[in-house]
């Protein structure tokens, strides 16, 4: 069952038009170009232009990590930076950021931030698909001595990256599994069923 604080930022998504429905190329056809199309877009980019759903997301965030230990919070740049930085004012909790490309002037830092060797880092990101770069964000972090156990995000697309993170040795969190959102997108009619049926189809072949 979701919580009131995720329903309402699930049908807010649906609203904002962060979450569309049609045929879609994603990331994973830049290694994958002969994959199916995605009946499903996922732009949790938007978010940062909406500050009532931003609020919104925030409150299931902080359901989200409720229990785990850290010390400070890491983005997983870009898509999440935002929420991240808001995440962080809102709790009191230092952000820091591992940088995609190494810094070439200045102190040539790995990871953006202040920080200490042996601190434990929740990383926080919008979504996962597959774990690639959430796992290469975590290798970064571990290189300058950082601790991740675990890993959170809104959305679980439920096309094996939460395994993935898994598999690897680190816990997954997300806020709704994206048949949950299927779910209470047909049963509030935002979407038909043939979109309904179409996305579920679609995840259960990206599985098999």
């Amino acid at each position: 069952m979701l919580t009131e604080a995720r329903r309402k930022l699930a049908l807010q998504l649906f609203d904002i038009g962060a979450i569309k429905f049609g045929a879609f190329r994603l990331k994973l056809h830049e290694k994958r170009p002969d994959a199916p199309l995605s009946p499903i877009y996922i732009d949790l980019r938007l978010i940062r232009s909406f500050p009532l759903v931003m609020d919104s997301a925030i409150d299931v965030y902080k359901e989200l990590i409720l229990g785990l230990g850290y010390d400070l919070l890491a983005d997983v740049p870009t898509a999440a930076t935002p929420i991240v930085a808001v995440l962080s004012h809102d709790l009191k909790i230092g952000m820091i950021s591992p940088r995609k490309e190494e810094k070439e002037h200045g102190i040539m830092t790995k990871v953006e931030g202040v920080f200490r060797k042996g601190d434990v880092v929740l990383l926080v990101d919008d979504l996962v698909t597959q774990a690639e770069s959430k796992i290469e964000a975590i290798r970064g972090l571990e290189g300058q001595g950082l601790i991740v156990r675990d890993v959170v995000v809104l959305i679980d697309r439920e096309q094996g990256g939460s395994q993935q993170l898994a598999k690897a040795g680190y816990r997954c969190r997300a806020a709704f599994l994206l048949s949950d959102l299927l779910d209470l997108y047909f049963k509030e009619k935002k979407i038909s069923r043939d979109e309904y049926d179409r996305t579920v189809n679609y995840l259960k072949s990206a599985l098999s």
